[in-house]
């Protein structure tokens, strides 16, 4: 099915019925960019809206490479090109377009969810997601989203329990980290496992259990109550 989909929409490929843009960067232009090729959510299962969709986003890839291309040194007429296409101005840019999540890290993913995920959420959603990636941090180091691991996923978790945080709590900041990695996976197409998905965890860890009130002081209770 995915196969067929993928042959009916050109610069597209279909996974879990979504719609990715994918384009490989031209030979003569790839040391502008830091990975061969660009890949982008449609984030649609329309092969009509992706199909626009794709033929939009190849149309400004081919001017904006026809931009870049004039940066040649040796062209005639350079010293003319306007200043927001100059070499150094171009390569800020081509960086940004470029910019694949194999080479993301976790800053930059956090930064993704909540530009997206986080525009309409309060402060808290906010705190959450950044407290997140700040305990990943301080128990695994920053990386790039590529080289976390399960051991590290583990040793994540037992961080959380050993800084003296209740099962549930833990399940929460659990939750988000593994939202936010779920998010650049599903949007950039990542070749990856999230190493989040499906850990353990023993959600009444830290949990005390009350004893009932002792029928004997419910007794008294009752006594003071009626005695007035």
């Amino acid at each position: 099915m995915s196969k067929l989909l993928t042959k009916k929409v050109s610069y597209t490929f279909n996974r879990n019925g979504y719609y990715y843009f994918s384009r490989r960067i031209p030979s003569d232009l790839i040391q502008f960019y830091t990975y061969p090729r660009i890949v982008q959510a449609l984030r649609t299962k329309s092969s009509s809206a992706a199909k626009t969709r794709a033929m939009n986003a190849a149309a400004k890839l081919d001017e904006y490479w026809s931009h870049l291309r004039l940066t040649d040194s040796g062209l005639l007429g350079r010293s003319l090109l306007k200043q927001d296409y100059t070499p150094n101005s171009v390569n800020r840019h081509s960086r940004l377009l470029s910019q694949s999540n194999v080479e993301l890290t976790l800053s930059d993913a956090l930064k993704l969810y909540l530009s997206h995920k986080g525009a309409n959420k309060g402060k808290t959603f906010h705190a959450a997601a950044n407290r997140a990636c700040s305990y990943l941090v301080d128990s695994c180091g920053l990386k790039k989203l590529t080289e976390y691991s399960r051991v590290d996923a583990l040793n994540y978790r037992n961080q959380l329990i050993a800084k003296g945080m209740v099962g549930s709590s833990v399940a929460r900041v659990l939750s988000s980290i593994k939202a936010i990695f779920n998010f650049s996976i599903s949007e950039y197409a990542l070749q990856i496992e999230n190493p989040f998905k499906g850990i353990y965890i023993d959600r009444n860890v830290g949990v005390s259990k009350r004893s009932p009130i002792p029928f004997s002081e419910i007794e008294k209770i009752q006594i003071q109550f009626f005695s007035k």
